[in-house]
């Protein structure tokens, strides 16, 4: 019967186009045939790579460039013109406060106030002989008085004379370190001649400027990290001392101070250093770039459910940085994340896991 009807449609159309049609008949029958599962196989597993999510500390990070400054600095300098008589330091030397560094020609001063303090001694010594006098009556207490008056002017000079010493006896203002030596013995010295420098680098100050854009949620005690070129590898932490109150109305940016503790020795003043300011630190959840698909303005994570089936998942994202994104949304702590493999993924399709991540690749600091 089938091969009568075939003769009928064979009879009605033409023999390219009747064989045709048999070619797309048989086609769709063997499609249909394929779709068909047979009875008890179940769909085939699709091996994957998972990562477990877990929160990590996050934060906000804002760089800037920044010039290490010691806590106090100065140069020391005559403030009298006077020669040098000695030096008492050596380059580099580290001095305590009020440690004489250099000494300049003194004789004279030496002098008067050696002849102004025997001056002084002489004065007390008839003030006391008067005040006996005077208790017996038997002085005057005009001679008093001008004996007192004496003194106190012999007094007034020893302290004149005493200061002028100390201006021409150069010491450290306080500890610190000294740098080199800018002057010989017997040098002639004006008034502003740099001697040397000597700065208290226990604590390194660094100043540096943020576009006023970066302000939010910044305050005193932010943490921040710092490194150089001078010292590779190495990071440095300190904290955020202080904000400037003004803006600048020209670059629109705003003046900071930080300080890190520098009792090893190991920045020195001057050195260029890189910032990284953090701020908004939280936990979160971080996961590899690639596990995350999206679809115009929505972002989804392929999961791997308690069940071990593929659940496709909508979340919303954060954060970008060293190929991680944060998930701010849509993730909970030891879901499985499929980051290799969900490329043919369907929702609901048994999974089977080939490897398991514990931990990303890369550091999950995150920032803008």
């Amino acid at each position: 019967m089938l091969y009568n009807r075939c003769s009928v449609i064979s009879d009605k159309f033409p023999p390219y186009l009747f064989g045709l049609l048999l070619t797309l008949l048989l086609t769709l029958l063997l499609c249909a045939c394929d779709n068909q599962p047979l009875p008890g196989k179940q769909a085939e597993e699709r091996p994957v790579v998972v990562f477990k999510a877990h929160p990590v500390a996050l934060f906000d990070r804002t760089e800037a460039l920044g010039t290490a400054r010691s806590r106090e600095s100065v140069e020391i300098s005559a403030r009298i013109a006077g020669r040098v008589e000695k030096i008492l330091f050596r380059d580099g030397q580290q001095v305590k406060a009020g440690q004489v560094i250099v000494r300049m020609e003194q004789d004279e001063e030496q002098a008067q106030l050696g002849a102004a303090t025997a001056q002084l001694a002489e004065h007390r010594r008839e003030i006391k002989r008067l005040e006996t006098l005077l208790a017996r009556k038997a002085a005057a207490r005009r001679d008093l008085d001008e004996r007192k008056t004496l003194a106190t002017v012999a007094t007034s000079t020893i302290k004149q004379i005493t200061a002028r010493i100390d201006e021409l006896t150069l010491k450290a203002p306080f500890a610190g370190g000294l740098g080199i030596r800018r002057i010989s013995p017997g040098a002639m010295l004006q008034p502003g001649t740099v001697i040397t420098t000597l700065d208290d680098a226990t604590l390194i100050k660094l100043d540096f400027t943020i576009p006023s854009t970066e302000l939010e949620g910044l305050s005193v005690g932010a943490a921040i990290q710092a490194s150089c070129d001078a010292l590779p590898g190495a990071t440095f932490s300190g904290s955020l001392t202080g904000i400037d109150s003004r803006i600048d109305p020209v670059t629109r940016s705003i003046l900071l101070r930080a300080e890190i503790d520098n009792r090893d020795g190991r920045l020195i003043p001057g050195m260029l250093m890189r910032i990284e300011l953090r701020k908004h630190e939280r936990q979160g959840f971080m996961v590899p770039e690639e596990s995350v698909t999206q679809k115009q303005d929505k972002h989804f994570l392929t999961l791997m459910n308690a069940e071990g089936k593929a659940e496709i998942r909508p979340v919303e994202t954060g954060l970008r940085r060293h190929g991680q994104v944060e998930i701010t949304a849509g993730l909970a702590a030891d879901e499985l994340v499929v980051v290799r493999g969900m490329g043919f993924v369907k929702p609901g399709q048994p999974l089977s896991v080939s490897e398991t991540w514990q931990s990303l690749p890369l550091p999950t600091a995150a920032g803008r």
